[in-house]
């Protein structure tokens, strides 16, 4: 199995699509981070369906899954650079960051930190590190909506989901399941970026949000679009999770972002 070196910690990740077949210099750079609820295999059901286009990585922060890492190293401090290793071990100059949920802080501060490295972001039910006042309201009460809820898995799709794909809310689980040592710190001041430096890399964004979001509801994400003067596309009928609840329509949303850069 590949792994990407970030000083001590050994990153997993996985390449797919053009890159195997056809030659690194061949198509675009995807590279999809996961949330707090996935890792690597999570996006199932985005590989096959740009792999016939794209270059593309996926890979387990570090904390998660077969990523290595000592709780106190957890830090989202650390993602952009992690990031880099992998493109680096991957062989990608540029690439097209895909966000989910806690993915976004890897996202947004890689295009901060390391712009040369990202070609644009799709911030995917998450505003990412971006700070304004309406997140940092919405942060201080996310933990007690998880812990009324029981705990992240139990907010990480909706219930319309489970109802209509009780086979797919499973999967859903037993892949969470292996983040068994993943405590990620993504609430610390140090690791958030205002709006004017995202502003300032003057690379696209786009924003994705979901109606049935308890986490990162619609109005929260449409605030820091028009903090970045990032355009919103919004799918009804889907959670937290919207790219593993309704692939279609998720990548349909991303072909179009990328179609358009």
């Amino acid at each position: 199995m590949p792994y990407a070196k970030n000083g001590a910690i050994e990153i997993y990740y996985e390449t797919h699509g053009l890159a195997e077949t056809h030659g690194l210099a061949d198509g675009e750079n995807l590279v999809f981070a996961h949330g707090a609820g996935g890792n690597a295999t999570s996006w199932w059901q985005q590989v096959p369906a740009f792999a016939a286009t794209h270059r593309i990585a996926v890979f387990d922060h570090r904390g998660f899954a077969r990523t290595v890492c000592p709780a106190e190293q957890q830090s989202a401090a650390h993602f952009e650079a992690d990031l880099v290793a992998v493109m680096d071990a991957a062989e990608m100059d540029q690439a097209v960051i895909v966000c989910q949920s806690m993915g976004g802080w890897t996202g947004v501060r890689a295009a901060v930190n390391r712009t040369d490295r990202v070609r644009a972001v799709l911030l995917a039910n998450t505003p990412g590190a971006i700070r304004n006042e309406t997140t940092v309201a919405n942060m201080a009460q996310m933990a007690e909506r998880l812990a009324a809820a029981g705990g992240l898995v139990n907010r990480a799709y909706s219930p319309e989901f489970a109802e209509r794909n009780p086979a797919g809310a499973v999967l859903y689980r037993q892949i969470s399941a292996f983040n068994t040592q993943a405590r990620p710190n993504i609430r610390d001041a140090s690791v958030y970026v205002t709006p004017e430096a995202v502003k300032a890399t003057g690379l696209p964004f786009l924003m994705l949000s979901s109606d049935l979001d308890p986490l990162f509801p619609p109005a929260v994400l449409e605030s820091v679009a028009a903090d970045i003067d990032a355009p919103v596309e919004r799918i009804n009928g889907a959670g937290h999770s919207t790219y593993f609840e309704m692939p279609d329509a998720f990548n349909a949303v991303l072909r179009d972002f990328l179609a358009g850069l």
